[in-house]
């Protein structure tokens, strides 16, 4: 069995904040996890499995089929969702562009660092969800 771990080395392992683990936890969003003889928060390994189920990160084939209308990205505020296969995955340097096509032909770009992408585990071929939070949305006919 794994070693139990902390919270700072769980935030680091999902890149979440400590903040919204507390927040997740006091919400009942996740279970709580023991504590040991200091009172600190150790996670087990099923701790981190309900969490990555939480923020839909579930290994792949393992993930729930999610309810119609519902997001499975969980924890965001974010509405515009949108699921797809990645088709092109171009790396230089520091950055890394990701062109998804959507079920209808369209395809959306997103630049993030190639960091980012190496710790998602990006390749073509895969499925991913764009996470669209904007404060504007400009409309032209």
């Amino acid at each position: 069995m794994s070693a139990p771990l902390t919270r700072t080395e769980v935030c680091e392992l999902l890149a979440v904040s400590p903040k919204s683990l507390y927040l997740w936890e006091r919400d009942g969003l996740i279970p709580s996890p023991r504590r040991d003889r200091r009172n600190w928060r150790v996670y087990s390994p099923k701790d981190v499995a309900a969490i990555r189920r939480f923020l839909g990160r579930e290994p792949a084939g393992k993930r729930a089929a999610t309810p119609p209308g519902e997001p499975w990205v969980g924890g965001l505020s974010a509405r515009n969702q949108l699921t797809g296969t990645i088709v092109a995955l171009r790396r230089s340097g520091l950055m890394c562009e990701i062109v998804l096509r959507l079920g209808d032909g369209q395809e959306i770009a997103s630049i993030i660092t190639e960091a980012s992408a190496n710790r998602l585990g990006l390749r073509k071929g895969y499925e991913a969800t764009a996470v669209i939070k904007a404060t504007e949305v400009m409309m032209m006919r």
